[in-house]
């Protein structure tokens, strides 16, 4: 997880000439590559671009790198033909510098598309698909993980290549905790670039952009800077960045693992969709009344196509009291659905919670997998309509059956993610949020089947969108930007009008050329 001296050295020299957010501009002459001396670019070229690896497009790197694809893409399109899986891109790259990267933006003309990748999560994967006149970087190469201290505690330095399974695995060894996703081959950076996700530890840790304290960039014109608080620019990367800029490492404030005091985990089986929405029912309502009002745990009920109920609890520092005393009412509200709990699990220590999912994570795999990623929220307690209405709607209506490895979660908010710094994401603003994954193997459906999984999906959130006091698909990170007829809120997506506004300003200084347009917030930007 480590980079070689010469690597370190290269970038302390780029950041130490970066003062107060000064651009340090390096020439095309200072790069150095790792293959054969590729030439070919859309466009006209204005420099040849210098030796970097190129990547073979359409073989065996397009499913290697796309986890999934949108839903919407393996439907029929307007000419009778389905969305082929494949990006649009003509040249891929693999840099393994911020000089190349540099290098590659300097060489091609100001109006030349460019789109990064890190994990390959974002929604409809428009980072992915491009078009053909577009370059795409891989971001693979940079992987690196530096750990260091200072008057404050510890920081970690990690490079746009890295997922959160190498990030937590990292921690575990510093007796780190963060506020990471779940999925273990998620991008660290394209999640916080694109407005992260409160999780199970967001109540206490906050966002994870909002622990951002520096981040190496390339800009659309070439420069090579290294943003600080001091920095506006920093604030608009931690939640719009894949629109603004080409990230090359960001270091995030730590805390120690001892701020989770541990976890409790129920899953509890359900036959039918109404034990799951009478489970449902009860479980928000306790959801609102005990958890929602204590700073000190979080919960999150997951609600699955594989017929199980899954109870999360998470302790925090501030936690006081016993743990199995708290789970114990999700246990008799079980009990008296007489349903059975089939698992549960204690977890000691935050790595134990971050790693739990992993396996599970695992075992969804398609040709392609299909994702749908919407979300509902409120911006503050719910009322009992909302709940009720999350139980009948979301858990009761939901494609659980038709694509069965789809999800419903249910989650609380607020907390440090609230009362941190804010940034460009809805999520500071929550204190409750409802996710629904759609989730299957197209190659196992007909094209029939695909389309009514959409409309399914398409009718629930028809539906929130008729609810009073639901905000619709703020999260940047598990929206769906490219669903048909379908413009998102900007003020919603990035928690409020003026963040919204700052955004777009930034945007029209920072990419007037528009090169970073494969991005989750085109419509906004």
């Amino acid at each position: 997880m480590t980079e070689s001296s010469s690597d370190v050295s290269r970038r302390a020299l780029l950041k130490g000439a970066a003062v107060s957010g000064v651009s340090l501009v390096v020439g095309p002459s200072l790069l150095s590559g790792c293959a054969n001396d590729l030439t070919k670019a859309p466009g006209n070229l204005i420099t040849p671009i210098p030796p970097v690896e190129l990547v073979n497009t359409n073989q065996d790197w397009f499913p290697q790198r796309a986890w999934s694809i949108s839903g919407n893409k393996v439907l029929l399109t307007n000419d009778g033909k389905s969305f082929p899986t494949k990006t649009f891109a003509q040249q891929v790259y693999r840099p393994t510098t911020a000089q190349e990267i540099s290098g590659i933006v300097k060489a091609t003309p100001a109006t030349t598309p460019i789109a990064c990748i890190c994990g390959g999560h974002e929604s409809s994967n428009a980072c992915l698909f491009t078009g053909s006149d577009a370059i795409l970087l891989d971001m693979a190469n940079f992987k690196s993980i530096e750990f260091a201290d200072d008057t404050e505690g510890m920081t970690v330095t990690v490079g746009a290549g890295v997922v959160f399974r190498e990030l937590v695995e990292a921690l575990k060894e510093q007796a780190g905790a963060l506020p990471v996703g779940t999925g273990p081959g998620v991008g660290v950076v394209g999640y916080l670039v694109n407005g992260g996700l409160s999780g199970y530890f967001s109540r206490r840790l906050g966002l994870l952009g909002q622990r951002v304290e520096k981040m190496t960039v390339v800009t659309a014109t070439g420069d090579i800077r290294v943003l600080t608080a001091k920095d506006e620019l920093l604030t608009a990367m931690v939640g719009a960045g894949s629109a603004l800029a080409i990230v090359v490492d960001v270091t995030i404030r730590i805390e120690h693992e001892s701020v989770i005091r541990g976890a409790d985990q129920r899953v509890i089986a359900f036959e039918t969709r109404a034990q799951a929405i009478e489970f449902s029912r009860g479980a928000t309502r306790f959801m609102k009344d005990r958890v929602l009002p204590n700073a000190s745990v979080s919960m999150e009920l997951v609600v699955t196509g594989t017929k199980v109920l899954v109870a999360t609890f998470i302790f925090y520092d501030s936690f006081r009291g016993s743990s199995a005393e708290f789970v114990k009412p999700i246990e008799d509200l079980a009990a008296s659905l007489k349903l059975p709990v089939v698992a549960q699990a204690h977890w000691a220590s935050w790595y134990e919670a971050a790693a739990a999912l992993w396996p599970v994570i695992a075992e969804q795999k398609g040709d392609p997998i299909a994702t749908m990623y919407h979300c509902v929220g409120t911006r503050k307690t719910p009322s009992d309509a909302i709940l009720s209405f999350v139980s009948d709607i979301f858990v009761g209506e939901a494609p659980l059956d038709e694509a069965t490895m789809s999800i419903v979660e249910i989650r609380t908010l607020g907390g440090a993610a609230a009362s941190g710094k804010s940034i460009p994401s809805g999520n500071c603003h929550h204190d409750f949020f409802v996710d629904l994954v759609t989730l299957y193997d197209a190659k196992g459906k007909s094209m029939t089947e695909r389309q009514h999984i959409v409309d399914l999906t398409k009718r629930v959130m028809d539906k929130s969108r008729a609810v009073d006091g639901l905000s619709i698909d703020f999260s940047g990170t598990h929206s769906q930007p490219d669903d048909p007829d379908y413009c998102v809120c900007a003020a919603v997506i990035f928690g409020t009008e003026a963040m919204a506004q700052f955004v777009k300003a930034t945007k029209k200084q920072m990419d007037p050329s528009n090169r970073f347009r494969f991005h989750p917030f085109a419509k906004l930007v």
